[in-house]
């Protein structure tokens, strides 16, 4: 079901009834399966990317639960984060790890979750058709620009947009999904999309469109996203919460480490989209600043832009208490358990490594 700007606005709706406190004993016995999810891909294919695609391919919490009798269930819906914001808001997810924007918007529309780790940093690729006369960034005005509203790169494009003056309002913007994105492109019927490399690099392979700008570095407009867990599931699982977290850090921490490149490449690959897109879009990378799962300065700064992005927008009515909603005791405390304090280095808000 294609999920566009007025379904992911009515999630509000959707949440009304849903408990913005909770009162549960915890639970006496484990529950028979673990559902998560990520979002879809443009190649179609059920799989996911980054540290959830690794957590997912190497099976490490299929290992981690199967002598508990505990399955394993994984989504990855073509609606991305608003599809995801609307299956927590059911209680059909547990845990999810998806991008900055609709993970802020559903915890302000009232779906209770918890943060407890990153999903690490990403460049956004805006990609334009060879034929449209694009340039420049500064170009871009009135032309017609291709995204799914209510993703991160709603947000990804205000950043962009911003270094060289232009607003949101001042392009085109067509509310689409991947497939979509990839036909209008190819029928002229938009000028330049935006997307993550493993989408936009396949087209430039596939000469339809040429790169304009990338946020590689990280620049403003860089994805982001979070790994959270539905409140209710934590007060009632808190071990089960904890086992799956450190599964999660170790997923990033094999994805973190370059003699992994191969390997990592093969997984995410099972999207569907090209082997070669991650390669390039990986070429001198550090794999452990791309995975990181730190809850540090850039990540929080990144998430206090996206939510005032959101009140701009009135995607959010009114704002939430982000230190409360991002807990990083749980992610402290595994890193410690596991040795993992200096894998990773914290930045700072301005996206610098701390020295």
């Amino acid at each position: 079901m294609r999920t566009t700007r007025r379904t992911f606005l009515g999630l509000s709706a959707a949440v009304a009834t849903f408990p913005t406190t909770f009162s549960i004993t915890r639970a006496q016995t484990k529950p028979d399966v673990i559902r998560l999810a990520g979002p879809g891909n443009a190649a179609g294919r059920p799989y996911g990317n980054g540290s959830i695609g690794i957590l997912r391919g190497r099976e490490l919490l299929e290992k981690e639960f199967e002598p508990d009798g505990i399955r394993i269930e994984w989504q990855f819906p073509r609606g991305t984060g608003p599809a995801i914001n609307e299956a927590f808001a059911n209680r059909q997810l547990e845990f999810a790890s998806y991008g900055g924007l609709p993970n802020i918007v559903g915890r302000g529309a009232g779906v209770r979750t918890t943060v407890l780790a990153a999903s690490g940093i990403s460049p956004t690729y805006v990609g334009v058709r060879p034929a449209a006369g694009i340039k420049t960034l500064a170009d871009l005005k009135g032309k017609k620009v291709a995204f799914q509203r209510g993703t991160i790169f709603e947000l990804s494009l205000s950043l962009i947009l911003a270094g060289v003056g232009l607003k949101n309002e001042d392009v085109r913007i067509f509310d689409l999904q991947g497939a979509d994105q990839t036909a209008a492109i190819q029928s002229g019927d938009v000028d330049a999309l935006l997307g993550q490399g493993n989408q936009v690099l396949a087209l430039v392979n596939s000469g339809l469109v040429e790169v304009l700008y990338s946020t590689k570095g990280p620049a403003p407009g860089s994805t982001f996203g979070s790994f959270t867990v539905l409140d209710s599931f934590a007060e009632a699982n808190p071990e089960i919460v904890a086992r799956v977290l450190r599964a999660y850090v170790e997923a990033s921490r094999f994805a973190g480490l370059d003699e992994n490149r191969d390997k990592l490449y093969d997984i995410w690959a099972l999207t569907g989209s090209p082997r070669e897109s991650y390669v390039t879009d990986y070429a001198g990378d550090n794999l452990r600043d791309r995975n990181s799962p730190l809850l540090d300065g850039f990540y929080r700064a990144n998430i206090k832009a996206g939510l005032d992005f959101t009140l701009e927008q009135k995607l959010v009515r009114k704002p939430f208490d982000v230190d409360e909603w991002i807990q990083d005791s749980l992610l402290t405390k595994t890193l410690a358990d596991l040795g993992y304090e200096t894998v990773w280095t914290p930045r700072e808000a301005d996206g610098k490594t701390r020295t």
